[in-house]
């Protein structure tokens, strides 16, 4: 097996129906199994899949995992030699996982890698970053941008105006279509059990990346991505919980604690 295709599923049951007709209608030349790994959901997701698309094999957690966690469910039954995590708001509008896997197969240096996101208007959207040192992220998640502004600028025009066109070395892929050796996966544990939604991709490229393997970004590999059409309505608080985190793994406990009154001051600004 090539490439074990997951999608976690939680109430999307339009969306991950439109996601799974475009992985078959177009990946093509490549050996791929389809795993959903269904957070307990209340709408009709699995038995539409399963009336649908009887091939895809579907775990039913007992539980709300999470995204990570949900995740490693499906690690758990992947027979490929890649695992592809594909949320169920995108659609795939080329041979994307096909391209994501002959460039893992060129490039033996890579741990990890994702392709070039768009919106519904075909328009570029977040689809890979740089910098994820503590100032870098200070700098773009917090309030202190409004005061080093040019600083920030320089990070967010970087990003914005990087060519779009070219494979490159990133320091992030954001988890919405990213993929990873099986291997790899199976010697870091996967996701981390700390990250219920949101810096779980994060937390886990960063170890990628400090096992020595590079992240890159694959143009060719296009995908619609509906961003935010299968969030959870508590977003806000996970992402608190989950920044603050991230900065305890990585930063120690003091840098936690101010990330934690620094993205709490971001709140009341947003709020104002």
């Amino acid at each position: 097996m090539d490439v074990s295709i997951i999608i976690v599923n939680y109430n999307t049951e339009k969306l991950i129906m439109d996601c799974i007709k475009s992985i078959y209608d177009n990946t093509k030349n490549i050996e791929y199994e389809i795993i959903v790994s269904d957070n307990n959901s209340a709408d009709n997701s699995i038995n539409s899949i399963k009336e649908k698309f009887p091939s895809v094999k579907i775990i039913q957690n007992n539980e709300n995992l999470g995204f990570g966690l949900a995740n490693n469910e499906g690690f758990k039954l992947a027979k490929g030699k890649y695992v592809f995590c594909l949320n169920p708001d995108t659609v795939l509008i080329s041979n994307a996982v096909k391209v994501l896997f002959d460039f893992m197969e060129q490039n033996f240096d890579a741990g990890a890698c994702g392709g070039n996101l768009y919106n519904r208007n075909m328009n570029y959207i977040h689809s890979f970053g740089y910098g994820d040192d503590i100032k870098s992220l200070l700098l773009r998640k917090t309030f202190l941008k409004f005061f080093f502004w040019k600083e920030y600028r320089k990070i967010k025009s970087y990003e914005k105006n990087t060519d779009r066109t070219k494979v490159q070395e990133v320091n992030h892929i954001t988890g919405a279509d990213l993929m990873i050796k099986k291997d790899l996966i199976d010697e870091l544990g996967g996701f981390s059990d700390k990250f219920f939604m949101y810096f779980e991709e994060t937390e886990l490229e960063k170890r990628i990346r400090n096992k020595g393997f590079k992240l890159y970004y694959v143009p060719d590999a296009k995908i619609i991505h509906l961003e935010g059409k299968s969030s959870n309505p508590q977003k806000n608080m996970y992402y608190t919980n989950s920044f603050d985190e991230y900065y305890r793994l990585f930063y120690g406990e003091a840098w936690a604690e101010i990330a934690e009154i620094l993205i709490s001051k971001r709140k009341k600004v947003k709020n104002k």
